[in-house]
């Protein structure tokens, strides 16, 4: 069984704590998530390349961001 580093998992856990938030403010872009800092936009290649430019030595977490009515089916 693979370990999971302690940074994939706390961005999963930004992402879990922010998803309401990120549906409210920004549907159908892209999130993604290094050393608790957000990345949005609707380009997820240009997204990545962002945030390991400024957090070269994390590993990143990305999704897209479902739109409302996508969201609150699922809950």
């Amino acid at each position: 069984m693979k370990k999971v580093s302690k940074v994939s998992l706390d961005n999963d856990s930004w992402i879990r704590e922010h998803l309401e938030e990120l549906v409210e403010r920004y549907p159908g872009q892209y999130v993604v998530v290094a050393d608790n800092e957000a990345f949005v936009g609707y380009d997820a290649r240009k997204l990545e390349i962002k945030a390991r430019k400024k957090h070269p030595c994390t590993i990143t977490t990305g999704m897209p961001i479902p739109q409302a009515e996508d969201f609150n089916s699922i809950l």
